[in-house]
């Protein structure tokens, strides 16, 4: 499951499998969870395999995915996104 998504977590490059999770891009993961497999993340798996992987899902470690759900965007991000935006600001 885990190296169908790339084997590594998306935004810190985390590669400890026991620290890896699968996250819904776009958020909703626990509604969906709850709406189909009664909140089982077996089930979540099985239906990704079953589908083949699909691309609204990616890799990442438990930090990362805990910010984004608890405060819409992991700090790995702030800083890249505030990285970025002083890049523009100044021309480079």
């Amino acid at each position: 499951m885990i190296a169908a998504y790339g084997g590594k977590c998306v935004c810190c490059g985390e590669t400890i499998r026991q620290f890896l999770t699968i996250d819904h891009k776009n958020g909703g993961g626990t509604k969906h969870r709850e709406e189909m497999f009664g909140g089982a993340t077996t089930g979540l798996y099985r239906w990704l395999k079953k589908h083949n992987y699909p691309p609204e899902y990616q890799v990442l470690c438990f930090n990362c995915n805990c910010a984004k759900g608890f405060h819409g965007e992991c700090p790995h991000e702030t800083a890249r996104r505030k990285q970025r935006e002083a890049q523009a600001e100044s021309g480079g």
